[in-house]
């Protein structure tokens, strides 16, 4: 993944993620037909398929450690995070399950870390959200049956990572309660908050001098709209124009982004110093729901099974604030 797809993701990120849409029905369907702890199993991914002919002992994980912690089990690897992390290199909502002696925290700053990977000797390689491509698939699967994502790049929804993870462990049926303890934690916000229905809401990024919308299919945006939201016109119009979880909008397409609130993460200058913002009606009404804390960013951005309840609990007051302004 290029180094600035990987900030975006972060930066969310990008990791805020998923909602029901993002993967292929098919995903979810393989994984609900599977009886749990049914080997050897087969499941479709992007490149082809991959068979794990036995319960993994030795798991190493290119995202998807969430489900793996939430299902019981803890990796032998897991990708140090840079972004939105605690001192010990994870997320903050993993915290209480990682444990240093047992994972081993792997960089991927430029690249996947192949020889770091191989080093651990795993018996699977769980990346159902990632976003290598065919070259990156056929090293890893060199090393161990790896578990790639199902469709499109960084757009698997947080629900298709779990139940894909679940049938890889053997888990099925708690990847399915998993999944379903979540799902209730964003209807229930849903239906305490009847002020986020039926408006519309935009997603995106302020960082580096730049602005990225995120686009209907990212988890974020879905996990937008399980909270009641709709995606404005002006998003679906700059969808149309690029098949990816983000674009970039220029200065002169900011009037896009525009909706009756906007879920704006700032790097903490650029969203200040970008004057057009104050043009758009969700601006000029303060239902601009901002935040710059990277970790909440994260939590948002990547949204799992783990991450789902500790950032609604740090960001649905200040969405609420915004939404309210909104006619």
């Amino acid at each position: 993944m290029k180094r600035r797809s990987a900030v975006l993701c972060a930066f969310l990120t990008t990791v805020a993620l998923v909602s029901a849409c993002g993967a292929s029905d098919s995903a979810t369907d393989s994984a609900a037909d599977t009886s749990s702890g049914a080997f050897p199993v087969t499941i479709e991914n992007t490149f082809g398929s991959t068979t794990i002919e036995s319960a993994p002992q030795r798991i190493v994980t290119l995202g998807g450690e969430d489900a793996v912690y939430a299902l019981g089990e803890k990796p032998v690897g897991q990708l140090r995070i840079t972004y939105g992390n605690t001192e010990a290199g994870v997320y903050p909502w993993n915290e209480s399950y990682f444990d240093p002696s047992v994972t081993t925290l792997l960089d991927n700053t430029t690249s996947l870390p192949y020889e770091a990977i191989a080093a651990l000797n795993p018996d699977v390689i769980l990346a159902p959200y990632q976003g290598f491509d065919q070259t990156a698939y056929e090293t890893l699967s060199a090393i161990a049956p790896t578990v790639a994502y199902p469709d499109k790049p960084w757009q698997t929804t947080w629900q298709d990572q779990t139940l894909i993870v679940g049938q890889a462990l053997g888990k099925t049926d708690e990847a399915s309660e998993a999944v379903a303890e979540a799902q209730k934690a964003l209807t229930d916000t849903a239906a305490a908050h009847p002020e986020f229905a039926g408006k519309s809401a935009s997603v995106v990024s302020f960082y580096g001098g730049a602005l990225a919308a995120y686009l209907p299919g990212d988890p974020r945006v879905k996990l937008i709209e399980e909270l009641g939201f709709s995606t404005p016109p002006g998003i679906e119009e700059l969808a149309a124009t690029k098949d990816d979880f983000y674009i970039d909008v220029a200065p002169e397409l900011i009037g896009k982004i525009d909706a009756d609130v906007i879920l704006a993460y700032d790097d903490g200058t650029t969203y200040a110093s970008t004057p057009s913002v104050a043009g758009l009606g969700a601006a000029q009404r303060n239902s601009v729901a901002k935040l710059d804390d990277t970790q909440t960013i994260a939590g948002l951005g990547l949204p799992t099974v783990l991450s789902i309840p500790w950032a609604l609990d740090r960001t649905v007051p200040t969405l609420a604030a915004a939404a309210v302004q909104a006619p």
